[in-house]
């Protein structure tokens, strides 16, 4: 059965898989090993098998399907391809990638035996699944022959199907998850990003620009952006410009840096957009051109890019790139930015109140905006904290606030507020 399977020794799974190096290389094999069922747990069949059973259960409105029965068998394989397809979200979320990816690639093959084969082992699982969660069903144990699956997951390795071998790298790369493994994701990204995938070459190349996994490589992420960014990739496309703007790798190029941000804000990214922003307002490789400027900052900030969203807010409180002063506009850019947890737009909020800097002082408003950029780390929120409690600014002064929040800045390393907390221990 199941477990018998799960127990066998590692060798021998690995020397069925040493079989392929007759088409690939010992590290194509040793990438393929990775994947065996080595690393797939019992729970999650279970999953799997569990979401194909309540769908059998509720298309064949029986609580028992008489699995057993000969004359059965392939009105139940047709009812399993056909859940398979109907449940191809559901299954998606609910087991491991590598499994779903062998029942998506086996049950799209044209040729029919493999197809049966698969179905053949699915309905042993569910025989299995049976017997050990309702002793009221009667079925006949079979020795399970799980050597086909791993014979199925070769032959879709074996196709070198790029798009599986990304999704596999996405599986492994998910770093709020129980599955993120870099090394594991890096060794199917490079498999993917070598056939040319696009996804595969902008995900690697983040991985060897911050050195996740891998070794720091600028000149490797440079040449894994510029591959993608030529197929059209559009987040590629702007880490390329970013990397001709900042001369990384490469020297520093406004022409070619604005050339890519410009298809890449074409195509929506956001950050491209912000970015055009700064070179029009700045001039760099360009006229100065303020209104270019200023629509490149709008049209970020209505994409939800945060970092444009907090510059606009401040063009239009100081009326700046030709805009007319608009406080009301500015305070609700500002705000937008906050909503994102941008801590300049959180202090920025809390000097514009406690100051009276829209006509209306309003303290509380004040404190609030700064107490969210204390929260972020702030130092000089802290310290503007501590001068409202301290002098008593529209409120009456407290100095144990003020003495709590000059001495969470002095921590920080704000000096002012080191010879004011003295001051006030002196008191």
């Amino acid at each position: 059965m199941y477990g018998q399977f799960l127990a066998k020794q590692n060798k021998e799974r690995i020397g069925s898989l040493q079989q392929l190096t007759h088409t690939h290389n010992t590290w194509f094999a040793q990438n393929i090993a990775l994947l065996t069922f080595e690393e797939v747990q019992l729970t999650t069949l279970q999953k799997m098998l569990h979401q194909v059973v309540q769908g059998l259960l509720r298309k064949n409105q029986q609580r028992h399907l008489q699995i057993v029965h000969p004359e059965q068998t392939q009105t139940i394989k047709e009812n399993v391809l056909t859940l398979l397809a109907e449940y191809d979200d559901l299954l998606r979320e609910a087991i491991p990638l590598p499994i779903y990816i062998l029942i998506w690639q086996i049950t799209s093959l044209e040729k029919l035996a493999y197809t049966n084969e698969v179905v053949d082992d699915v309905l042993d699982v569910v025989e299995w699944y049976f017997i050990h969660q309702d002793e009221e069903v009667k079925v006949v144990e079979e020795e399970l022959d799980y050597e086909e699956i791993i014979d199925l997951y070769k032959e879709a390795i074996e196709e070198k199907d790029a798009e599986a071998q990304f999704e596999l790298g996405e599986y492994y790369s998910a770093d709020d998850s129980e599955s993120f493994q870099p090394e594991k994701s890096i060794k199917w990204f490079e498999l993917a990003a070598l056939q040319g995938n696009a996804e595969a070459q902008y995900a690697l190349g983040n991985y060897y620009f911050e050195g996740i996994g891998v070794t720091e490589s600028y000149d490797r992420a440079f040449k894994l952006y510029e591959a993608a960014a030529m197929q059209g990739h559009a987040d590629a496309a702007n880490n390329l410009a970013d990397m001709y703007f900042n001369g990384e790798s490469v020297p520093e190029n406004m022409v070619l840096a604005k050339r890519w941000f410009d298809f890449a804000a074409t195509q929506g990214v956001a950050e491209s957009m912000f970015t055009l922003g700064i070179i029009y307002e700045q001039g760099l490789g360009v006229t100065i051109d303020e209104e270019q400027a200023f629509l490149a900052y709008k049209k970020s900030s209505e994409s939800g890019y945060v970092e444009a969203q907090y510059r606009l807010g401040g063009i239009y409180l100081e009326g700046q790139l030709g805009q007319t002063r608009d406080v009301n506009r500015g305070l609700y850019w500002y705000e937008k930015a906050a909503g994102q947890y941008h801590v300049d737009a959180f202090y920025d909020l809390g000097f514009i109140w406690s100051k009276g800097l829209t006509g209306i002082r309003n303290i509380e408003k004040g404190i609030h905006w700064f107490k969210q950029a204390a929260l972020q780390g702030d130092p000089e929120a802290k310290l503007q904290l501590g001068h409202i409690y301290n002098k008593g600014e529209g409120m009456p002064r407290n100095m144990k606030e003020a003495k709590k929040w000059y001495g969470l800045a002095a921590e920080a390393g704000i000096e002012e507020a080191t010879l004011l907390l003295e001051e006030l221990e002196e008191l």
